[in-house]
């Protein structure tokens, strides 16, 4: 009688506990970048090493895309987002290509590495350039993932420059894929793409997977090109040389444009919520920079700043706790 006197207090105390527990359990939801892109899998790297320091953390990590995301965060869709800072501070300004002010932006670590474009040719490909292949007026097949993300903007900006457009590839026989990550490397791998444009975190795991079966070389980006891109809010950088097994000229530093990875959030997600987010990364620093290769560099000096987007409440908090912000 006893020891079931016992187990019946031990399960109403378990009863009148579950409650308050379900209460505490913080439910997010992370929009990320495309199934098979560097942002999906650094998102879930990220919800592994949370969930492993603070187990009421619930993250469900979705698709998503540079551009889009700032407007899914705006609208309430998503709790946190991957950004880039050209497209995080546009967005809270309410400047092309948004058309409306994101005024809920809020700025939760900025700093995550960054992520490079890469203009990916075959190893036998005959033109050392970009500026070579539009000069050419060849018919080529060009590929990046759909409008919305980060990686399509950037090749527009560059057909800009070079004062061209997908019409003009199409008028010369050419085409322009717009499809996802998996589907781009399928076909670079299957010899029907001749460009593979991607704007990824070095290694891109899209363009390993894709220069396996298809030997590639990353073709810089011109000097001119680069300065026309920085009036466009992007970075100078390079591909840092070892950075892919099966890419020719993996011998030395490739110049090209670059773009932090920030993570951002609604202000009106909980203020405690980001704060006990933002304390866990910032307690193990360590751990976050084995997330990803991306983020080897990571200093969280360089995490509590973004032009005049204002930090989240909770993120805040972190910081001048870690001592970060006076």
């Amino acid at each position: 009688m006893r020891r079931i006197s016992v187990l019946v207090l031990a399960l109403a105390v378990l009863a009148a506990a579950l409650p308050g527990e379900a209460q505490q359990q913080k439910n997010i939801t992370w929009t990320a970048g495309q199934v098979g892109g560097g942002w999906y899998s650094q998102a879930g790297g990220f919800v592994e090493l949370i969930k492993s320091k603070d187990p009421s953390f619930n993250i469900k990590v979705i698709p998503g895309a540079g551009i889009q995301n700032m407007t899914k965060l705006q609208q309430g869709e998503t709790e946190i987002a991957w950004g880039l800072p050209p497209f995080i501070m546009a967005s809270y300004q309410g400047q092309d290509p948004y058309k409306d002010k994101h005024s809920d932006m809020r700025l939760v670590m900025n700093g995550l590495g960054f992520v490079h474009s890469q203009w990916a040719v075959p190893a036998d490909y005959p033109y050392k350039s970009i500026r070579e292949i539009f000069e050419s007026k060849k018919a080529i097949t060009i590929g990046t993932t759909p409008p919305g993300g980060s990686d399509e903007w950037v090749m527009r900006k560059i057909f800009e420059f070079y004062k061209t457009s997908y019409n003009d590839v199409r008028s010369r026989g050419g085409k322009v894929v717009l499809v996802s990550y998996t589907d781009l490397a399928n076909q670079y791998r299957d010899r029907n793409m001749d460009v593979f444009f991607a704007n990824l975190a070095v290694p891109g795991a899209a363009l390993q997977e894709a220069s396996l079966a298809r030997k590639m070389k990353i073709l810089p980006l011109d000097d001119d090109c680069i300065k026309f891109l920085e009036g466009h809010g992007l970075s100078r950088g390079v591909i840092p040389r070892g950075s892919y097994k099966d890419v020719v000229n993996n011998d030395k530093d490739i110049p090209t444009i670059a773009m932090a990875n920030a993570i951002v959030a609604n202000q009106k997600v909980a203020a405690d919520v980001v704060y006990q987010f933002t304390k866990v990364l910032l307690a193990d620093v360590t751990a976050v920079r084995k997330v990803h290769p991306a983020f080897k560099d990571f200093d969280p000096k360089d995490a509590v700043r973004l032009a005049n987007v204002p930090l989240h409440p909770g993120a805040e908090k972190a910081y001048r706790e870690a001592g970060l912000l006076k």
